[in-house]
């Protein structure tokens, strides 16, 4: 039988640092992508005990600039899992480095796997969902698990 677990959220800051950003003086979404998957690992690896490796980042919304010097927190949160995948919520805020206000600046999915020390797909424990906002995110990353496997399906068959 398998494992059943919470979900904890993972958090992960940082500052917005003068290589991190474009001549507008924003943040990269490259970088922002890049730390979004990083925080999707760290939470990924907690809830399964294991290393994991990113299958894939779905639905990622820029919603406001992050700038120079500004902080960024990612909140990053195991939300649906398979037998061996899991999909990762993460709300990335800013805070500006003057105001301090905090502000919603990028929303993001990543599908993570399980794996073993030989590279394989590993099982994951069950996600227990006690709330209605779990059971409501639940279905959110049941339905973008859904989609990215009809996408890969659909390339296994030489669609686009």
């Amino acid at each position: 039988m398998r494992a059943k677990k919470r979900a904890a959220e993972t958090i992960l800051t940082e500052q917005v640092m003068l290589t991190y950003t474009n001549h507008y003086g924003t943040l990269y979404g490259g970088k922002l992508l890049e730390l979004m998957d990083k925080a999707a690992f760290i939470a990924t690896s907690r809830f399964a005990h294991s290393d994991t490796v990113t299958a894939s980042s779905e639905s990622v919304d820029f919603h406001h600039p992050i700038r120079f010097g500004d902080i960024i927190e990612l909140a990053a949160k195991v939300i649906f899992t398979g037998r061996t995948s899991m999909v990762v919520r993460i709300h990335a805020f800013g805070e500006g480095r003057r105001d301090h206000k905090k502000f919603l600046a990028t929303t993001g999915y990543f599908n993570m796997v399980a794996v073993d020390e030989q590279g394989r797909p590993k099982e994951v424990p069950e996600l227990i969902l006690e709330t209605e906002e779990e059971r409501r995110e639940w279905e959110t990353g049941k339905r973008i698990k859904e989609l990215s496997e009809e996408r890969t399906a659909r390339k296994g068959r030489g669609g686009s």
